[in-house]
């Protein structure tokens, strides 16, 4: 059809997608040339009607893969004149970028996380400033206890009359959570975990001006040592490996009375003795105890009514052993070989 290569002449001269659109329009579009002959087929006789009708058709499928060929032309030319006029080298080798991993503090801290809720503790978070009777005076800390020197604590300039610091563990965020529920219609049981940045005066091989810990809380009217051992006993036997075995040791925390430090048998050497664990086969890794009856009276509960227990542990120290490594600065020193190294 003379349609057909009058659009074929005229596609083969087009320089730009604009000049081949408004081409498209006027053979192809609502009024353009081929609806025009499609609209003239009602004048004819059936039999002309249905061959006419047949060409058009062949010529429309015609005119459609000839206007796909010119845009892929012209798409093909406009890409090569761009790389021509770049400054962009398009066969020189690219650059690796490896892909993204979590910290190892990250990823620890998100296991102990999960093992916890497992155990039943909703994970809370809190601020990390912190007021000072957060931190210290509803934990039952004595005014001249040794945490509260400038030489242990962050102190923060405050513009109001309350004292703030750099919170020095995620207690408060346990004493935030007894305040608000202490008047609450339903608010037992409590069973809660603080993971979280805390802050202390310290830096050496073991310890650091800025760390993490993790803390839980449980409250009820009756809950004590017994499930404390078992959360514990199932925590740390998630963490280290099912054969992991734990013991309480007296100890004394103002915020927990009667109060114990928590050993773990030694990830090292399985409880045998080693440099590690220097020969006794544990390791110290937390602090718990049940909840003390100052602590339920300044958050506004009647220890009469209820009892609790927490506990809280480092996940520096978690990292350590589990990752077997010997310096706390490791974790922030961001040198890329021991973060490609160590992160599993």
């Amino acid at each position: 059809m003379e349609l057909l290569d009058e659009a074929t002449k005229e596609s083969a001269a087009v320089k730009s997608l604009h000049e081949l659109r408004e081409l498209k329009s006027r053979f192809l579009g609502k009024k353009g040339e081929l609806s025009r002959l499609l609209a003239s087929l009602k004048d004819l006789q059936p039999e002309a009607k249905k061959d006419f009708g047949a060409k058009l058709n062949e010529t429309r499928r015609a005119l459609e893969n000839l206007f796909q060929v010119a845009e892929s032309r012209l798409e093909s030319e406009a890409l090569e004149k761009q790389l021509r006029e770049s400054d962009l080298d398009a066969s020189a080798p690219g650059v690796f970028f490896p892909p993204a991993q979590p910290h190892p503090i990250r990823e620890v801290m998100e296991e102990a996380i999960s093992i916890l809720e497992r155990a039943g503790l909703q994970a809370i978070y809190g601020p990390e400033v912190e007021f000072e009777d957060y931190c210290f005076d509803r934990l039952n800390f004595q005014k001249d206890h040794a945490a509260r020197d400038m030489q242990a604590t962050f102190f923060v300039k405050s513009a109001g009359d309350r004292s703030l610091i750099l919170r020095t563990h995620t207690s408060p965020v346990q004493v935030r959570a007894l305040l608000k529920l202490a008047k609450a219609e339903k608010r037992l049981p409590i069973r809660i975990q603080a993971p979280g940045r805390v802050y202390r005066v310290d830096d050496d091989a073991t310890h650091a001006p800025m760390f993490h810990q993790i803390e839980g809380l449980v409250v009820d009217t009756q809950s004590g040592m017994p499930e404390l051992r078992a959360t514990l006993d199932y925590f740390f036997r998630k963490f280290f490996g099912e054969k992991t075995k734990i013991r309480f040791r007296p100890s004394y925390f103002p915020f927990t009375e009667p109060s114990a430090e928590v050993d773990a048998s030694c990830v090292f050497c399985q409880g045998l003795g080693c440099k590690v664990c220097k020969q006794s086969g544990w390791l110290e890794l937390a602090g718990a105890g049940l909840v003390h009856p100052n602590v339920f009276q300044a958050c506004g509960w009647n220890p009469e009514e209820v009892q609790g227990w927490a506990f809280g542990m480092g996940i520096e120290r978690l990292a350590m052993l589990k990752l077997k490594i010997p310096d706390l600065r490791s974790f922030f020193e961001n040198r890329l070989s021991f973060l490609r190294g160590r992160v599993r």
